[in-house]
């Protein structure tokens, strides 16, 4: 990866060389981050998922924040890895290349009727023009 203004040479036959940035004589500009935020509200029940990414490496990163209005617990996962968020509180995390974020408001544990909250997404994805 291009560190301080240096280059990585991708590939090296035919004479060409490729590289992460444009201050030298390479051929390729450097990639840009684009950044995508979502947000919605949670209503329950809600068993589902809220948002995918159209390919597994779409996304180099994503900040994924759950807020619980209570009265219940509200489940979320993203890539598989399940977080709990009690009444009155918010969780958030931080995870590489996302694919999949699930909200859960039944059947998990500390499920009740009418819980209700926010879930807010920051998506980070790289773009070489």
């Amino acid at each position: 990866m291009s560190v301080g203004g240096n280059f990585i040479e991708i590939n090296k036959k035919g004479g060409d060389s490729m590289c992460l940035n444009t201050g030298s004589d390479c051929c390729c500009p450097s990639g840009v981050v684009f950044t995508e935020k979502l947000c919605g509200n949670i209503t329950d029940p809600i068993d589902q998922i809220v948002w995918s990414a159209p390919e597994a490496s779409d996304y180099i990163q994503g900040t994924f924040e759950v807020t619980n209005n209570g009265p219940g617990t509200i489940d979320f996962s993203v890539n598989g890895d399940v977080y709990t968020v009690p009444t009155g509180s918010s969780k958030a995390v931080s995870v590489n290349n996302p694919t999949v974020f699930i909200v859960q408001t039944t059947g998990q544990t500390g499920a009740l009727p009418g819980t209700t909250g926010k879930w807010c997404i920051t998506l980070y994805k790289r773009v070489i023009a």
